[in-house]
């Protein structure tokens, strides 16, 4: 394996190597929903907030974006493939040489070192971003090695899905894996089965929201803090588990706001915050959390901002769901249906990554 201290280092000025182009997106709202992706400061998802319509500008994608403020966001550079939109918030580097791919996952690694120097109140502007220098590894002559970046980069992407082809063939091992040549008919296998509603608490006799933090109290550490967002599975940082706040594990978190109605399944154990109710059952498995998960996001478009799910409307809140002959909901279909999905979405993975 290459080493990165195989290389002399030096501060390299990145409006040296960039030119910059700001965002222009500033009134999200009115953009209606399209194909083109729109980058904004996040600190996940590389920068996605969705995707639109009609944007202002376009810019061409093969080049990095680097957030210029944001809460949590700020300093991160992403690498962008395809065209895009950007907000405000967001500024594109363009590479002012020819740079693939692989040199420019290096050097988003080498920018986002920023972050953490950056935030609301020291956003990144552009007289700021022109003083700009990162560390990057050089030649003999003192530029930038980029031959050395790429072929860093292909090792490492080389080495990472070695191991992630390794980690799928043990997953499917333990699994009700599917032959690469036998198609499941989902719709029939969901349409094989009566359904009917319950009541979700009925389902989750453990459901309890989290506990009010505010994020001036939270203290950096290593549990998982689930709040309201709708991505990475909300989890919105990781923080210590203080005194005071509520923890669990092996359940659903249903947002009650925000992104209201998303639900994940949690294996892990993780803080709560009092957006997040949690949802258990004793004895159930991950598939059938995982297919009750699907479920229960279902009741999402029955929620926004100003519908929010208190306490009462949980108490309301129906999910259909398989039942057995005697009509008690059918936990071995769940499991054997969440089994074979993900056995599937697996194989998918495999045969992906094999044609890169």
């Amino acid at each position: 394996m290459m080493r990165l201290d195989d290389r002399e280092w030096k501060p390299i000025s990145i409006a040296s190597i960039f030119t910059f182009i700001r965002g222009r997106e500033n009134n999200m709202a009115m953009l209606e929903d399209g194909n083109t992706p729109l980058i904004s400061a996040r600190n996940v998802n590389n920068g996605l907030k969705g995707f639109v319509n009609t944007p202002k500008k376009i810019v061409a994608g093969n080049c990095i974006t680097l957030n210029n403020d944001g809460d949590g966001g700020a300093g991160l550079a992403y690498y962008q493939p395809a065209d895009m939109a950007l907000d405000t918030h967001v500024t594109a580097l363009v590479p002012k040489s020819e740079m693939n791919m692989f040199v420019m996952l290096f050097i988003s690694e080498c920018l986002s070192k920023l972050h953490g120097f950056f935030g609301h109140g020291l956003s990144i502007s552009n007289p700021r971003a022109e003083k700009i220098r990162i560390m990057l590894p050089v030649t003999d002559a003192g530029v930038p090695d980029y031959h050395f970046m790429e072929n860093y980069m292909r090792e490492l992407m080389d080495a990472k899905k070695k191991q992630y082809r390794g980690y799928i063939e043990k997953r499917l091992s333990e699994l009700c894996a599917i032959p690469d040549d036998q198609k499941v008919d989902w719709k029939s296998m969901i349409a094989s089965h009566d359904w009917k509603p319950f009541y979700v608490v009925s389902i989750f006799p453990e459901n309890e929201r989290g506990k009010r933090l505010k994020k001036a109290d939270h203290v950096q550490g290593n549990v998982p803090y689930a709040s309201s967002t709708g991505d990475n599975n909300g989890i919105d940082g990781f923080i210590e588990a203080s005194e005071g706040t509520r923890v669990f594990n092996d359940c659903i978190s249903l947002a009650n706001s925000g992104s209201v109605g998303s639900a994940f399944y949690e294996p892990f154990e993780f803080v709560a915050s009092d957006h997040v109710t949690h949802l258990k059952k004793d004895g159930m498995s991950k598939y059938q959390y995982l297919f009750l998960t699907c479920l229960l996001k279902q009741q999402s478009g029955n929620f926004n901002f100003n519908r929010e799910i208190n306490d009462a409307r949980l108490k309301k809140m129906q999910i259909m769901l398989p039942v057995t002959d005697d009509g008690q909901p059918d936990y071995d279909f769940m499991e054997e249906f969440g089994r074979k999905i993900m056995a599937y979405k697996y194989q998918q993975y495999l045969s992906f990554i094999n044609n890169k």
